[in-house]
């Protein structure tokens, strides 16, 4: 990936030429995606409150802030906090465990983000957000989580274990880990080989291994 790339990662480019979450769960991946935790801080989409009201009403989350429903400093700090404990939620999905704490961050934010059930016209129950601002950016995504868990397609939402790019897994045995074996799978088994051949030079005592020349 080059660098005249990078900042398109996760609106206009999918790593490994993967598809994405379908349905409303495509909005959560992106959220998740707004900064990659390798790319610099300058470049995450919620890093300042024009680009993430930016952000925000490019994706339908907030329309309303462009009516004068202005973003605060602190609204930004909290929406990154979320972000960061879904893309911890995510990652549990490769993982198999999430640190309480990330869970409780989520459970926070729900408290104060209330949801109404609605009905559709054929029926079927929808969670809605019942406030604007960032409480109902919040709300609409834990609704979007909610939806996605009863479908069975958030376990396949997963965060990369290199990154924490979040990508969509469609493997039959929904075995992915990272969001690309060329770019994430490859470097974290170099590593992995690379710290397993210096273990294995290194001898009982501590001392580096040298050949004896005769």
């Amino acid at each position: 990936m080059g660098e005249e790339s990078r900042e398109d990662v996760g609106e206009q480019l999918e790593p490994g030429g993967r598809a994405v979450a379908p349905g409303r769960l495509v909005t959560i991946q992106r959220f998740v995606n707004t900064w990659n935790r390798e790319f610099p801080t300058e470049q995450d989409r919620l890093g300042t409150l024009r680009s993430a009201a930016t952000w925000l009403n490019d994706n339908k989350l907030v329309p309303n802030l462009a009516e004068g429903n202005k973003l605060q400093a602190s609204d930004l700090a909290s929406l990154r906090d979320f972000r960061e404990a879904l893309r911890a939620l995510a990652t549990s999905n490769v993982t198999g465990s999430c640190d309480p704490a990330d869970v409780d961050v989520i459970r926070a934010a729900a408290a104060v983000a209330p949801m109404t059930a609605t009905i559709d016209d054929d029926g079927r129950t929808h969670l809605e957000a019942d406030r604007s601002g960032v409480d109902g950016v919040v709300a609409t995504l834990i609704a979007i989580l909610h939806e996605a868990q009863l479908a069975g397609d958030w376990v396949r939402l997963k965060g990369c274990r290199q990154c924490g790019y979040a990508f969509f897994d469609r493997s039959k045995n929904r075995s992915a880990a990272w969001c690309s074996m060329s770019i994430c799978g490859n470097r974290t088994k170099n590593r992995t080989y690379y710290k397993r051949q210096r273990s294995t030079d290194q001898p009982p005592d501590g001392r580096s291994r040298t050949k004896e020349i005769l």
